[in-house]
């Protein structure tokens, strides 16, 4: 059965009305099964959660859990979003990308923690398991985004479930960190032929293809589109979302 995949960094900073409506109004007019959203701070998550949760689940950890003072000042989620009457809800795992993978921490150079979220649901209407995650790699050092993605390919691969995977990569197809995660996934957008970029800042930095859609061999790809709608004038994130229209085998 076909499943509507949307992933979408909201842009934790600068929280207007403008956006706020943006986004809820994308998220409407899609209709996606399946959420991966990233930087999600509390303010994002109160909005969305209030907004959605009749619709939706809402999965994901805070990236500095077990911090109290930290939490104070970053919530921030990598949160993956499901349909209550699509999907049972079977598990869900927060990971570290660090030297720890079960407890917070960072490998050197990071800025920040950075987190993988895992869920694992059953399709109600095929009765297929498969898993949902959602993660953003530090933007600052490619040999740290390499880093992140041998901690989570190597989580990956000791899966048996169907896997899909997407967020905010912070590297495009010429980073190593890319090439490590395409060596055990496929990218959805690569299979459409999608060379577009995917942070635009508003026009204010070099445009950056860092926002990818993957998926296993349990998967197939049917539909991909690169979400460039504007809401009143502009887009309402600093991101495009990517949207996938997949079927579990």
């Amino acid at each position: 059965m076909d499943i509507k995949l949307l992933t979408y960094n909201v842009q934790s900073w600068d929280v207007t009305d403008r956006r706020i409506r943006g986004i809820i109004d994308l998220i409407k007019r899609y209709n996606p099964d399946v959420i991966c959203l990233q930087e999600v701070t509390q303010t994002w998550f109160k909005i969305l959660r209030k907004e959605f949760s009749n619709v939706y689940t809402f999965k994901g950890r805070d990236r500095l859990y077990g911090d109290k003072e930290a939490l104070k000042r970053d919530r921030e989620k990598n949160c993956v979003l499901f349909k209550k009457d699509r999907f049972k809800y079977i598990t869900c795992h927060t990971y570290w990308l660090g030297p720890d993978i079960n407890n917070p921490s960072k490998f050197e150079g990071s800025v920040f923690k950075r987190v993988f979220t895992v869920v694992k649901l059953l399709d109600k209407k095929n009765n297929a398991k498969f898993l949902a995650i959602s993660t953003h790699f530090d933007y600052l050092k490619p040999e740290v985004r390499e880093q992140q993605s041998k901690v989570l390919r190597d989580y990956l691969i000791q899966q048996k479930d169907p896997i899909l995977l997407a967020g905010d990569f912070n590297g495009g197809p010429e980073e190593k960190c890319y090439e490590v995660l395409t060596k055990v996934l496929i990218d959805v957008g690569a299979e459409f032929n999608h060379n577009e970029f995917t942070y635009h800042a508003y026009d204010k930095q070099p445009y950056e293809k860092i926002d990818f859609i993957f998926r296993s061999e349990g998967i197939n790809a049917k539909e991909f589109k690169m979400i460039k709608d504007k809401f009143e004038g502009l887009p309402p994130s600093d991101h495009y979302p990517l949207f996938a229209k997949v079927e579990t085998k």
